[in-house]
C-alpha cells in the first residue's frame, strides 16, 4: 500500500478528527483570500482612497495577515502531530522509515490544506462580495458591484502560491520534530507535558503587584492635568504600563495562580468534594505545565479584545461627537445679503419636501471682556497672549462670542434636541450660560463666577448661573458661546460691536442631501464656514471604514486563532487522561458528574485568558479614550458602549468555542474508553 493510499484512508477513517483542522484552516483561508481580493480591487482601492493611504495599508496588514497564518498552521500541525506520534510510532516499529512518515504526513497536509483551499476560495469570494456590497451602500459609492468579478484570479493564485509555502514550512516543521525524536520518544510523545515552571513565593507575590501596579497606573490617567502620564510624558508612560502588565501576566499565571490553588488545596472541607478533589490538582499541574500556552493566549486575547475595542470607540466616538461639531444639517457663515436668497432657493431645488426646512439667522456678536485672560476659560479667549503673537502684532483683547437665550432655544428645536431645549433656564440681565468645548479636566465647574462685558462705554458683569455642552452652533463658526438674556442681547446689538450672521438650515428635506451640500460648496467657494451634519458624517466614515475594514481582518484572526488553541489544547489534554475519567467512572462517577467535571475544567482555560484579556481592554480603552481623544461629549458611560459591545460579541465568540470544546472533550472521553458511548 503506498503512501497517497495510507493518507487517504486515514483522513476517510478519521474524518471527524480532521474536521476541526480542515474547517478552522478554510476559515483561516477564507478570511485571507477575502482580504487579498478587497485589496486587489482596483475599483473599491481607488473609489476609497485617493492618496495611497489604503494601499499603503493593505501591504503593511498582508505581512501581518500572513504571518498570523503561518503561526496559526504551525500551531495546528503540532496539535496534529502529538495526536498521532503514537500511532506513528507503531508505523516505526512495523519497519517505516522516518522519510517515509514525513511523506505521509505531507501528503496529509497536502490533502487537508487543498480542501481547505477549495473552501476557503468559495467562502472568500462570497465574504469579498458581501463586503463590496457593504462598503458601497455605507459610503454610497458610485459602483456597479455587478461590475465587480465574483472571483478574483490573481487573488486565488497568490493564495495557492502562499499555501504552498505554508506546506513546505509545515513539512520541514515535521521533519524537524521525527529527526529529533527516538522511536521510544515517538511512542510516549503524547504524554510529555511542557517544562513545568517551578513555583516560587517571590515571583507569584511580583506578579500580583506589578499586574496591580500596571492597572493602577493606568487609572491614573483620570487625574486630569496631575496625573503621571501628563507629568512624565505619555509614550514614556504607557511602555512603563505595558512592560509592567505583561511581566505581571507571566508571573501571575505562571506563579500566582498554583499558588491560589495550592492554598485551596490545603483547606480541607472545600477540598475533599468529589469535584474538587479531580479539578483543582489537574488545574495545578495544566497551569504550570501548560504555562506557556496560557500565557500565550492571554496576551492574545488581551491584543483582540483591546484591538476591537479601540476600533470600535475610533469609530463611534467621531460620529457620535459630530453633534457638537456641526450639530445643524447645514450651516454657514453670511458675509452677503444675497447668500440668503440664493441659500433659499438651491434648498427648493435640492428638496422634494422645502415646507419642512427651517432657515433661521443668527448673530453672533464679538465682546471683549474687563476679566483679566488668565481668569477667563481657553476657549473664551478671543486673542492669545504668547510671544510670537505679541511680537506679530496679533494681539487682541480675550472676550466672548454671545447669542441670546431665545436663538440658542430656536436653534435646539430646530435641530431636533428638543428635551435640551427645554433644560435651558431663563435668564436674567446680569446671567449667562458658558458653553464648554470640553469640560476641565480637574472636574472644576465657571458656574457663579462673574464675568465683565465691554458693552460700548460700559462695563456690565454677568454671572454663570450654569455650564452646558449643548452647543448650537458649529465650532467652525463659534468655538464657545456666551448665551446671554434677550435683553442683554439687544444692548448689545444696539452697540455697533463686531457681529458676523450665521444661517443654519435644518429639517428632514436636507438631511443626508449630498447634492444640496455640495451646490452651497460651490456656491460658497468651498468656505471653510460652510458645515453640514450629515456630509461629515458621511465623510468620516470614508476616510475610517476602510482602515477599520482592514484592521478586522487581523482582529477576526486573532479570535479564529485563540479560540482554535483553547479547542485543540484542552482537547489533547483531556483526550490524554482517558484513563484517569475511566478509573472515575468504575469509582460510581456518574456521566453527568464526569461531564460537570469537564465542563468546569475547559471554563477555567477558556475564562483565565477571557478574564486577562477584558481587564487589559478596559485600561487600554480608559487610557486611550482619556489620553488620545478629545473629551467633546463629557465623560458619560454610555461613550464605552462601543467597548461593551466589543466585549460581549468576543464573549459570544469565546462562548460558542468553549460549547464546541466541551462537547469535543466529551465525546473524546465517553467514545471507546471504558465510560459508555456517546
Amino acid at each position: 500500500m503506498n503512501t497517497l493510499t495510507i493518507s487517504l484512508k486515514n483522513i476517510r477513517k478519521n474524518l471527524s478528527f480532521y474536521a476541526l483542522y480542515l474547517f478552522s484552516a478554510a476559515f483561516v483561508i477564507t478570511v485571507f483570500f477575502a482580504f487579498l481580493s478587497f485589496s486587489m480591487d482596483d475599483i473599491i482601492v481607488e473609489k476609497i482612497s485617493s492618496d495611497g493611504r489604503v494601499e499603503s495599508m493593505c501591504r503593511t496588514v498582508s505581512i501581518f495577515l500572513m504571518a498570523f497564518v503561518i503561526f496559526y498552521m504551525t500551531y495546528s500541525n503540532r496539535f496534529f502531530l502529538r495526536r498521532r506520534t503514537e500511532e506513528l510510532g507503531i508505523y516505526a516499529l512495523l519497519g517505516y522509515r522516518r522519510t517515509s512518515i514525513l511523506a505521509l504526513l505531507c501528503c496529509e497536509n497536502v490533502f487537508l490544506c487543498t480542501g481547505a483551499l477549495l473552501l476557503g476560495l468559495f467562502f472568500g469570494s462570497c465574504l469579498h462580495r458581501g463586503i463590496v456590497l457593504a462598503v458601497t451602500a455605507l459610503l454610497d459609492l458610485n459602483v456597479d458591484p455587478s461590475g465587480i468579478p465574483f472571483f478574483c484570479p490573481r487573488a486565488a493564485a497568490y493564495t495557492a502560491g502562499f499555501l504552498l509555502v505554508v506546506i513546505l514550512l509545515l513539512s520541514a516543521s515535521n521533519a524537524s520534530v521525527l529527526l529529533r525524536t527516538s522511536l521510544i520518544g515517538l511512542v510516549r510523545c503524547r504524554k510529555k507535558a511542557e517544562k513545568k515552571m517551578k513555583f516560587h513565593r517571590l515571583p507569584a507575590v511580583a506578579g500580583l503587584a506589578m499586574t496591580g501596579a500596571g492597572y493602577l497606573l493606568a487609572l491614573d490617567i483620570l487625574r486630569g492635568e496631575d496625573s503621571i502620564w501628563i507629568t512624565s510624558g505619555f509614550y514614556l508612560t504607557g511602555m512603563i504600563t505595558l512592560s509592567l502588565v505583561v511581566c505581571g501576566t507571566v508571573l501571575f499565571i505562571s506563579a500566582f495562580l498554583p499558588f491560589l490553588l495550592n492554598r485551596e488545596r490545603k483547606d480541607e472541607d472545600r477540598f475533599y468534594t468529589p469535584s474538587r478533589i479531580i479539578l483543582i490538582p489537574g488545574f495545578i499541574y495544566r497551569i504550570r505545565s501548560g504555562a506557556r500556552t496560557l500565557i500565550m493566549l492571554s496576551l492574545l486575547s488581551a491584543a483582540a479584545l483591546t484591538v476591537s475595542s479601540v476600533m470600535a470607540l475610533s469609530l463611534y466616538y467621531p460620529v457620535a461627537a459630530l453633534s457638537r461639531i456641526t450639530p445643524s444639517e447645514i450651516e454657514f457663515r453670511v458675509t452677503e445679503e444675497d447668500e440668503i436668497s440664493e441659500a433659499r432657493s438651491l434648498v427648493m431645488q435640492y428638496t422634494s419636501d422645502p415646507g419642512e426646512t427651517s432657515f433661521l439667522e443668527t448673530d453672533i456678536y464679538t465682546v471683549s471682556s474687563g476679566s483679566p485672560g488668565e481668569y477667563l476659560p481657553a476657549e473664551y479667549s478671543l486673542g492669545t497672549t504668547d510671544a510670537a503673537s505679541k511680537s506679530s502684532g496679533n494681539l487682541r483683547d480675550p472676550g466672548f462670542k454671545c447669542i441670546s437665550v431665545s436663538s440658542h432655544r430656536a436653534l435646539l428645536k430646530a435641530q431636533g434636541r428638543e428635551k435640551a431645549a427645554e433644560q435651558v433656564p431663563a435668564l436674567k440681565d446680569n446671567e449667562c450660560i458658558l458653553i464648554k468645548y470640553e469640560p476641565n479636566r480637574d472636574g472644576s465647574s465657571e458656574a457663579g463666577r462673574t464675568y465683565s462685558l465691554q458693552v460700548g462705554s460700559e462695563e456690565i458683569a454677568v454671572t454663570v448661573k450654569e455650564t452646558s455642552m449643548e452647543n448650537s452652533v458649529s465650532f467652525a463658526n463659534s468655538v464657545g458661546t456666551l448665551i446671554v438674556s434677550d435683553d442683554l442681547f439687544r444692548e448689545i446689538d444696539n452697540s455697533a460691536l463686531p457681529c458676523r450672521r450665521i444661517l443654519s438650515v435644518n429639517g428632514n428635506g436636507v438631511r443626508d442631501n449630498e447634492q444640496l451640500y455640495s451646490a452651497l460648496n460651490h456656491f460658497l467657494e468651498g468656505s471653510p464656514y460652510l458645515q453640514g451634519h450629515s456630509h461629515r458624517q458621511r465623510e468620516l466614515l470614508s476616510v475610517n471604514s476602510s482602515t477599520f475594514l482592514l484592521i478586522g481582518f487581523l482582529v477576526v484572526l486573532f479570535f479564529i486563532a485563540s479560540g482554535s488553541i483553547l479547542y485543540f489544547n484542552n482537547l489533547t489534554a483531556v483526550s490524554d487522561n482517558k484513563n484517569d475519567y475511566r478509573i472515575l467512572w468504575k469509582m460510581g462517577y456518574s456521566r453527568k458528574r464526569i461531564r460537570r467535571i469537564i465542563r468546569r475544567q475547559v471554563l477555567v482555560f477558556f475564562a483565565i485568558p477571557f478574564l486577562f484579556g477584558l481587564l487589559d481592554c478596559i485600561f487600554a480603552s480608559l487610557v486611550y479614550k482619556n489620553a488620545l481623544m478629545q473629551n467633546l461629549l463629557g465623560n458619560s458611560l454610555l461613550l464605552y458602549l462601543p467597548v461593551l459591545l466589543a466585549v460581549l460579541m468576543t464573549g459570544v465568540i469565546y462562548l460558542i468555542y468553549w460549547l464546541i470544546t466541551v462537547h469535543a472533550c466529551c465525546r473524546a472521553v465517553f467514545t471507546d474508553s471504558g465510560t459508555g458511548r456517546t
